[in-house]
């Protein structure tokens, strides 16, 4: 059978061609991973599959556990515009895109079982190491049955000495948000049901695999009795935060409490009641209401040292004040609970604890984050559909060598964070043949919206995820070598991004910047 091996940090398609075989030569920190992707000839369905790895020695074999996954098409309908949203103009956005929409690439992974659910013979094949693993030279031969035939693909693995520290200990900060009705609506489960609850613990462990330190909550319920308000029901935000908290996850973080009716306006308004403003008499009551109500659950539930908030999205200079508000009203009731947002501003001094804006707000204003980051304020950034263009993105149409060179910008950037609004945001009636997701008469960016499609008995990751999560690990990788060589880290970096919009298409120079980052930390 005729094959031909891709790099993780590459894009591939159905129609991908044939290529000259590439040895497989990986390497990777302790606790990290490293991977590549196999494809093959068309098959016949159903065809069963077997994949086993043998090592030379029983020893190599010790510290290195080895996923498969099946990649799955993905239809891209049009590309990213490069000024807002999407395009059919392929000739304004050619410089930056990968390919002319509308295209199919292998972004979904599913689990690889006995038998494949493809067209064509395509693989995902991804080695962790433990974080106790010796360092050194591993290797072995992978043995592939596809049916009657056998792929016997020679695999070299070398774990350095470096090693990613565990999630409680990162030095980068995550938080994905997350939609909790599309859960149980792309999934076909009740709300109420122990299978939605099972299903959300599965996406809590996709989350924290891609190392999200923060995992969003629901926020209270309403409860109204005879049309006035008499409480809120906090039954899903505390189940939810049972759960995150039994898995592992660092931190927790309350949802948006108050929502603009225009982006522009001066008032932000309860999320609950879009008629009341935070900053009315009403408007606060029920604030109080809620917050005493959301104090004694963090409080029942031991979660002080662990919990964050977000309390209303990307406040800017014209509702500043307002926020201000909103953010004394709650720390009156949850004291020492760090407040979270995207941000649109740089005016929110004491209303805010983490500051997290756009990579265009940031560069925008970068000056002013910068000496707001040299007083001791955190920092972290984000991105979503706007800006759309060349900046840096999770897109289908874009770069895979981005997805992962986002997050070696905020080593660029002395930003400890990073926030994405998108985990499982299904938007549409057919994420797999048209990633593209309606939003406002118009369509979001392939990808924009999600960073994991929901499989047949859970959340199936995606080659944006694994990008994402690499480009995590090699974060925490390059602020260890800043400790030790302030600057050094940062040139490594050089080659590959130097900001948000330049940066490099190529994996072999995101590769040759990686490996520089291996042999720096094996001197020390």
């Amino acid at each position: 059978m005729q094959y031909s091996i891709y790099s993780d940090l590459e894009w591939t398609y159905p129609d991908s061609p044939f290529i000259p075989l590439r040895p497989v030569l990986l390497e990777t920190a302790r606790g990290g991973h490293a991977a590549f992707q196999l494809l093959g000839e068309t098959l016949p369905s159903q065809t069963a599959l077997c994949v086993s790895m043998e090592w030379e020695t029983q020893e190599a074999g010790n510290g290195l556990t080895l996923f498969t996954g099946e990649l799955l098409p993905v239809g891209v309908d049009e590309n990213t515009s490069a000024t807002l949203m999407t395009t059919t103009d392929y000739d304004s956005c050619r410089e930056f895109v990968t390919r002319k929409a509308p295209f199919y690439v292998y972004d979904a992974i599913r689990p690889a079982d006995t038998v494949l659910t493809g067209k064509r013979l395509a693989l995902y094949l991804c080695f962790q190491a433990a974080s106790d693993a010796r360092p050194g030279l591993r290797c072995g031969t992978l043995h592939i049955h596809i049916g009657n035939t056998q792929l016997d693909i020679p695999v070299s693995c070398v774990i350095r000495s470096a090693g990613i520290p565990s999630l409680e200990k990162a030095r980068l900060g995550m938080l994905n948000f997350f939609d909790y009705e599309d859960l149980g609506r792309q999934h076909g489960a009740d709300p109420e049901s122990n299978e939605y609850w099972e299903l959300f613990r599965l996406y809590v462990r996709a989350q924290l695999h891609m190392r999200c330190t923060h995992i969003l909550l629901p926020p209270g319920r309403p409860v109204y009795e005879n049309g006035h308000l008499a409480g809120f029901d906090f039954t899903a935000a505390q189940r939810a935060g049972r759960i995150a908290a039994e898995e592992g996850a660092p931190y927790l973080c309350g949802g948006h409490i108050a929502h603009w009716s225009e982006w522009t306006g001066e008032e932000y308004f309860l999320a609950w009641d879009p008629s009341t403003g935070v900053t009315t008499q009403e408007g606060y009551l029920q604030l109080r209401r809620y917050f005493t109500a959301w104090a004694g659950i963090v409080r029942e539930n031991g979660w002080e040292g662990r919990m964050t908030q977000a309390l209303a999205d990307e406040p800017q200079q014209g509702n500043s004040r307002t926020y201000r508000i909103l953010a004394c009203i709650f720390r009156r009731f949850l004291p020492g609970v760090p407040i979270i947002d995207a941000v649109e501003t740089t005016d929110l001094g004491g209303g805010i604890d983490i500051w997290v804006p756009k990579q265009d707000t940031y560069e925008k204003w970068q000056d002013a984050f910068r000496t707001l980051q040299d007083a001791g304020e955190e920092i972290w950034f984000y991105t979503c559909a706007f800006p759309a263009g060349r900046i840096m993105n999770r897109s289908m149409d874009l770069p895979l060598t981005v997805s992962r060179l986002l997050l070696w910008m905020g080593v660029r950037y002395h930003l400890s964070g990073f926030l994405h609004w998108g985990f499982n945001y299904y938007i549409g009636s057919d994420i797999w043949n048209h990633a593209c997701c309606p939003h406002k008469g118009a369509l979001l960016p392939a990808g924009d919206a999600h960073i994991v499609y929901p499989g047949t008995n859970g959340p199936w990751i995606s080659m944006r995820y694994e990008a994402q999560r690499a480009g995590a690990e090699e974060y925490e990788l390059f602020r260890l070598l800043e400790e030790v060589r302030p600057g050094r880290g940062k040139e490594i970096i050089s080659p590959a991004c130097t900001d948000f919009r330049n940066y490099t298409a190529e994996p072999v120079v995101v590769m040759e910047a990686r490996r520089r980052l291996f042999e720096e930390l094996d001197r020390f």
